[in-house]
């Protein structure tokens, strides 16, 4: 209340005011109090020179977009912010927005991508011990590999950040992890780890904290629960907090969970619902990796196939020749040569191109040209 409060006045405040509120407002997931005003002014702080009060303001708005799910906004964001890092030669900024690249990469399905990016800031952020940059790496490549369906190599990424069970003081993204460690606990055979971990979510009052950890606590407990009547409970909660639609993937995510707990404690019919539900807002934000994830579980309750349609649409004609070309058997420089090409360039369109087909791999490429052009003839 206090922050909202102090976010009415800050069409008043000095810029590096306005920006330490948002910092603030970022940690209580309530950066949308601030966002609007951030954004009016942040042109003019580049424009006059202070780029670095200019960067973290960009640096809050690409947060923002990725939690609210406009993943195309804080792609140009954060491609923004490292532009303007790399030419003024501040190392630190641009460290920090490879790393919340990599975690939007990580979000769509492009682990190649979010894997070269955590890379490149582990190289320079680890020998400095800069644990807030690895920390970051750390969550960028545990969202990718939950996305890929490696659960093994995601806890081992999370518990470099904490230790299930624990909330470290200094370990400041233990708490946006919640979900994670809880997810990759539990589908590698931890499943102790993984309640343990909900249960001091709970007990360290996070549902207080802010809106999401509000959403993500009571997902994990629902996650965890010993019976249904705790997990339904505990899922209907989150599903029905009142900024819940705020958070779109982590929502949906709390979704799949619910519509595989149904399936297998209720039948089929009953976790339709959700699955349907969670697969939708995924192919919308294009999480590749997770909107298959939703399709298989689907699969699995015999409803009928449908093919993703949300993104195919938006190819361009470069995106779909190149596809085309790689599904045809073509490597990238085989393609470049064809089309006047670089190799990193064709590499580009087809990290494009995987998530409007909702697919995150390319030996996919065939089958979702395939339904694209039926569903175009249909």
């Amino acid at each position: 209340e206090q922050l909202r409060r102090a976010a009415a006045r800050l069409p008043e405040m000095e810029p590096w005011e306005a920006a330490r509120l948002g910092v603030a407002a970022y940690h209580l997931d309530l950066l949308d109090t601030c966002r609007p005003h951030l954004q009016r002014v942040v042109d003019h702080e580049v424009e006059t020179g202070a780029v670095a009060a200019g960067m973290v303001m960009l640096h809050l708005i690409m947060l923002d977009q990725t939690a609210v799910g406009e993943w195309d906004g804080a792609e140009r964001t954060g491609q923004r912010v490292l532009d303007l890092a790399v030419g003024h030669g501040h190392h630190l900024f641009a460290a920090q927005s490879r790393a919340y690249l990599a975690h939007l990469a990580a979000l769509r399905g492009r682990t190649d991508r979010a894997r070269d990016l955590c890379a490149q800031v582990d190289a320079w952020a680890r020998p400095r011990g800069l644990g807030f940059l690895t920390q970051l790496t750390d969550s960028a490549a545990a969202t990718a590999a939950l996305g890929a369906g490696d659960h093994e190599a995601a806890y081992h990424h999370l518990a470099a950040i904490t230790r299930p069970g624990e909330f470290r003081p200094y370990a400041y993204q233990a708490p946006r992890t919640l979900l994670d460690l809880v997810e990759a606990a539990r589908h590698s055979g931890r499943a102790e780890q993984a309640r343990a971990h909900a249960l001091a979510a709970r007990d360290a009052g996070l549902p207080d904290v802010s809106p999401r950890q509000a959403l993500i606590t009571y997902g994990a407990l629902a996650m965890t629960a010993r019976d249904e009547p705790e997990a339904a409970a505990m899922f209907a909660r989150a599903q029905a907090h009142p900024d819940a639609a705020r958070f779109p993937f982590e929502l949906a995510r709390i979704r799949l969970a619910h519509g595989i707990r149904l399936r297998h404690a209720q039948g089929r019919d009953d976790a339709r619902h959700q699955l349907e539900l969670a697969e939708r807002e995924f192919e919308r934000l294009g999480a590749a990796g997770w909107a298959e994830r939703a399709r298989a579980a689907l699969r699995a309750t015999g409803a009928p196939l449908r093919a993703s349609t949300a993104h195919a649409a938006s190819l361009t004609w470069q995106e779909r020749r190149i596809a085309d070309l790689a599904a045809s058997g073509l490597t990238n420089k085989e393609i470049g040569r064809r089309m006047h090409l670089s190799p990193r360039t064709v590499s580009s369109h087809l990290y494009r191109a995987f998530p409007k087909l909702g697919i995150t791999t390319r030996a996919a490429l065939r089958d979702a040209l395939t339904r694209s052009e039926a569903l175009s003839r249909a």
